[in-house]
């Protein structure tokens, strides 16, 4: 499995900074989570000084990860409108089968009225900020056209380039001798780390023991067993766990119905998904999501 450090070369650093010389844009490239795992090229100053304040830049971050996570779906660029109300798209960055990020691009304000996905409630409460809306109105104007370009042009330079770069690099890895600190880690203590990685690039899916199990060479009994004395739950309350921290931040900070949060987030049936974020923080999705609007109005 293919960690964010891994991806933080210096050719993803010349690519998005080449891509954001030659378009214009800005360009970003962050892990699953939304964290940056790029130099951040072109940016304007309004976004700049949005993610200098720790409200606005976890917003920022969340902005990113929807709009990736939009992108995942298809496999393809995705034009979306951020939680500011500029112009973004994204495109997935999958590595030896793995979902580990995606490549970000725009900061634009678009001349024509297009419809377009919004990721996350627009946030209109910065307009307050003078300083913040001088810099907005400086923001570049372009033409929906030019912005699709562009997205099909890095579409081609990640699965061209990019990709198959670091597909490269992972085996390269793989072939490579451990380090001494690798050797020092107990086999147990690195299958561990390996299934949590699995586990986080996995959410979305149907996850199953068996199925971490074999991707760390273990059997199920064993690795079941392992998993607990490790990280002291279970492997099913393990995962729901990180499901529903990010089914917090989604509720939050997100458009995306209860349904779509819950499929997102690899539950089948809505019902479950709701009943275990209940069981999780003694509230339902809903109850959730309008208790933290309430609050964010009142800031």
């Amino acid at each position: 499995m293919i960690s964010a450090s891994s991806l933080n070369s210096e050719l993803i650093n010349k690519i998005a900074q080449d891509f954001a010389q030659a378009t214009g844009l800005a360009v970003v490239v962050v892990n699953i989570h939304g964290e940056e795992i790029s130099e951040l090229f072109n940016f304007t100053p309004f976004c700049q000084l949005m993610r200098q304040d720790p409200e606005r830049h976890h917003r920022c971050r969340m902005s990113d990860r929807c709009g990736g996570l939009e992108a995942s779906k298809s496999d393809g660029p995705c034009i979306y409108r951020c939680h500011a109300g500029l112009t973004d798209f994204s495109i997935p960055l999958v590595i030896a089968g793995h979902l580990v990020g995606f490549v970000l691009c725009g900061q634009v304000r678009l001349e024509n009225d297009v419809e377009l996905i919004e990721i996350l409630n627009v946030d209109e409460h910065w307009r307050k900020d003078q300083t913040l809306l001088r810099e907005y109105h400086k923001i570049p104007v372009v033409d929906y056209s030019r912005i699709a370009a562009s997205a099909d042009l890095l579409k081609l330079i990640v699965e061209n380039c990019l990709k198959k770069h670091l597909n490269f690099v992972v085996i390269k890895d793989r072939d490579e001798r451990p380090s001494a600190r690798q050797r020092a880690q107990s086999p147990h203590e690195s299958k561990m780390k390996k299934a949590l990685r699995y586990i986080d690039a996995h959410l979305s899916e149907d996850l199953r023991l068996e199925e971490v199990a074999a991707h760390v060479y273990l059997s199920p009994y064993y690795f079941s067993k392992l998993f607990k004395k490790y990280q002291g739950i279970g492997f099913n309350a393990w995962v729901n766990k990180q499901r529903m921290a990010s089914a917090r931040e989604l509720l939050c900070h997100s458009d995306w119905s209860i349904a779509s949060i819950a499929r997102n987030l690899g539950f089948s049936q809505t019902s479950y998904f709701c009943k275990v974020f209940r069981d999780t923080y003694q509230v339902t999705p809903q109850a959730f999501r309008s208790l933290a609007l309430e609050e964010q109005e009142m800031k």
